[in-house]
């Protein structure tokens, strides 16, 4: 069943929430409006889209949605919003709660295209750094204030009790532009799970419509693949790692698919410093040699650290090449243009996997063209490493990341249990895993910061 409303009419009665970036109240329903009319009831995830976008790339989005609601079993509605890629995200942000009131059971939106996300700055003291922030989004009922104006001068911490807002450090540091600072979360967490097919080139020249669906062309061959025949794909997870407690947040992974379908690299058998640089370490792990899970990860804990500079570009590619997972895990030092590999290695990869998790630092880093939310990348998405992963020549069609250095770690396990022992799909294992183990600390929330990029409607699902 194909849905497809525009709601350009119907947005445009709307008294929407203000588009100041600095507001700090949850958008508000405006009561003399039927949020009803924006689309049937029943459905549980929205495409939105501006509708200059829409008309150049229409055929090809229809065939995406209409192959995803039918793996899912759910109606998806496509809602070409005339406009939309020039609202500021206040206004978008109200526009969702709109969509929660019409329809509770909505579960998440895909943005398509240059649909604008706001900027946090800082979310930690030692990483006074201004990103763009999904979370806003997800939790429409959270609180985001503007607390700390641009220029003031920030000072390193001094005493145990020093007063927030302070960096950790031994320099002042100039606040920069954005457009959120602080946070007061909701009783509930998020509320809905966010995907965004970003676009944007580093010749401004080419940042137009016809650019941006050129950009976008090859995830949907890539996407339609999987969904015309997902058996190409096995269930198998391949993990990269340095640290260990990766593997072990893969367990729901390991108990649902067993030892043999889970790659990991690696373990150090051969005594301390024996791989630093060297790419001999990179080997896989027999994880069936130890009688079970925990008997492994007793035997591996007891071994020296792996170190740094083994993970091989050239035996990554090779493995990758060599046939398609469903989930592919990757953790070393990154940034947004590099993770294991530069972008033109990603971009050009073969094969792989589905689902890319990525858990290097800013691999999610990256700036919207034309947009008034400041970021501290130059970094168009064009360049984005884990964009390229999803848009190149790859099998995967997702993969997520954090914008951010990062502060936390995934939180994987709900987010493996849902996608395997759970046969969820992947929004719904995002949004858990920003759920569950969620900070209530406004301090410690701060640095929870992930984005998925590319098709949140994908599963590890035979």
């Amino acid at each position: 069943m194909k849905l497809q409303i525009t709601l350009a009419l119907f947005l445009g009665a709307l008294t929407l929430f203000a588009e100041r970036p600095g507001d700090s109240r949850p958008a508000t329903t405006n009561p003399n409006v039927n949020p009803a009319l924006a689309f049937p009831s029943g459905v549980r995830a929205l495409v939105v889209i501006d509708p200059r976008l829409h008309r150049l790339i229409e055929p090809q989005l229809n065939d995406y949605v209409q192959a995803a609601q039918t793996r899912r079993a759910f109606p998806i509605a496509t809602l070409p919003i005339e406009g939309i890629d020039d609202w500021q995200p206040p206004r978008i942000r109200a526009a969702i709660a709109q969509w929660l009131a019409a329809n509770p059971k909505l579960e998440g939106i895909l943005f398509v295209g240059n649909i604008k996300l706001p900027s946090f700055f800082m979310p930690r003291a030692d990483l006074p750094s201004t990103r763009l922030w999904p979370r806003y989004y997800e939790d429409p009922v959270l609180i985001a204030e503007k607390q700390i104006a641009p220029g003031t001068v920030l000072h390193p911490e001094s005493g145990p009790n020093c007063a927030w807002p302070f960096v950790a450090g031994k320099k002042d540091f100039t606040v920069p532009e954005h457009d959120f600072d602080e946070l007061q979360p909701s009783p509930t967490g998020p509320r809905i799970w966010t995907a965004f097919l970003p676009v944007g080139y580093a010749d401004d020249a080419r940042n137009n419509y016809e650019g941006w669906a050129q950009q976008l062309a090859p995830f949907f061959q890539k996407a339609l693949a999987f969904y015309r025949d997902p058996s190409r794909y096995s269930r198998d997870l391949y993990v990269v790692s340095n640290d260990l407690s990766v593997l072990d947040r893969a367990a729901p992974a390991w108990q649902e698919l067993g030892p043999s379908h889970i790659e990991y690299f690696s373990i150090n058998e051969q005594g301390r410093g024996a791989f630093k640089n060297n790419p001999a370490g990179y080997t896989r792990a027999d994880l069936t040699a130890h009688g079970d899970r925990a008997q492994f990860f007793r035997y591996a804990s007891a071994l020296p650290w792996m170190d740094e500079g083994w993970q091989s570009p050239a035996v990554f590619l090779a493995h990758m090449k060599e046939g398609r997972r469903r989930v592919v895990c990757w953790n070393v030092h990154s940034d947004p243009q590099y993770s294991l590999l530069k972008t033109p290695q990603a971009r050009d990869m073969e094969n792989g996997g589905l689902i890319a998790v990525m858990l290097g630092c800013s691999v999610a880093g990256y700036k919207q063209p034309g947009s008034a939310s400041h970021v501290d990348t130059k970094t168009p998405v064009e360049q984005n490493v884990l964009v390229n992963v999803v848009y190149g020549r790859s099998a995967f069609v997702a993969a997520t990341g954090c914008p951010f250095d990062r502060c936390r770690d995934e939180n994987g396990t709900p987010f493996y249990r849902t996608l395997y022992a759970d046969h969820g799909y992947l929004g719904q294992a995002h949004l858990q895993r920003l759920r569950e183990n969620s900070p209530t600390n406004p301090r410690e929330l701060r640095q929870q910061q992930e984005i998925l990029i590319g098709d949140p409607f994908v599963d590890a699902t035979d």
